[in-house]
């Protein structure tokens, strides 16, 4: 048991430091320097600010490896050089890498970033994004544990007949409505996320086809819930009847 629990354990903040590790990359290209956020298919302009360079070219590599500019020289305006704006070079979801060449000799490296949206989150809404799955995914896994713990039957006795009223059947049902609830919550969270992380974007189709189905599902798992619920309460008041005549039914 211990085992099991060391083992959760580990696994949960795995789950926490991945996360986290996204939020903080979230407006950052490692090392490179960073161009900005892009939304896909929309027109892209990248700036160099370069005083003493009289040309700047340009290599621009897409998330696929693919190399779909070479060379391709910077428009130099008032000493900022410009390429763009071009939305061929934004049709791809994921990190472009730039590597540009000058008359100085000092090549220099940068990146930018297509996603669905235009709108980059700040490092404290991406922190909010980190706490708000974690605190869902909890809530949903302390509702698996209330739907899965909780007693389904009355008590019976060794001749399997009714003895008393279980109560605690009726807070199961609603257990496991809200884990379905609060996992189609979840389910929204990454839809959300994998708009603005980079690594999860490739799965941004996925999450929204799980979600559209738990969506789907939402409404009819409550009303099979509350007609669960009120057959069972109406054969538990039979029950209840036939137990206080002194009658223990099967």
């Amino acid at each position: 048991m211990d085992f099991n629990k060391n083992r959760c354990a580990i696994i949960f903040v795995m789950f926490v430091i991945a996360l986290t590790s996204q939020a903080s990359s979230l407006q950052t290209c490692g090392y490179l320097g960073f161009m900005g956020k892009f939304q896909q298919d929309q027109n892209v302009t990248i700036t160099q600010t370069c005083p003493t360079c009289t040309f700047i070219n340009i290599t621009i590599t897409a998330p696929n490896s693919t190399i779909i500019l070479i060379n391709d020289p910077m428009t130099l305006s008032q000493g900022v050089f410009s390429f763009g704006p071009n939305d061929n070079i934004s049709s791809d979801l994921g990190t472009y890498f730039i590597q540009g060449v000058s008359n100085l000799d000092e090549p220099f490296k940068a990146c930018y970033i297509i996603t669905n949206i235009s709108t980059a989150i700040t490092i404290e809404e991406a922190i909010i994004y980190v706490v708000l799955t974690i605190a869902v995914f909890l809530m949903f896994l302390c509702c698996v544990w209330g739907a899965i713990g909780l007693p389904a039957r009355n008590r019976m006795n060794e001749f399997d007949r009714v003895i008393s009223i279980e109560i605690m059947k009726y807070p199961k049902l609603g257990f496991t409505f809200l884990a379905y609830a609060f996992f189609t919550w979840f389910i929204n969270i990454l839809m959300i996320m994998s708009n603005s992380l980079v690594s999860l974007t490739a799965y941004q189709g996925f999450f929204e086809m799980i979600f559209n189905f738990l969506m789907a599902g939402l409404y009819a798992a409550f009303i099979a819930m509350l007609v669960i619920f009120f057959m069972v309460a109406a054969n538990d008041l039979k029950l209840r009847d036939l137990l206080t005549r002194g009658i223990s039914p099967r």
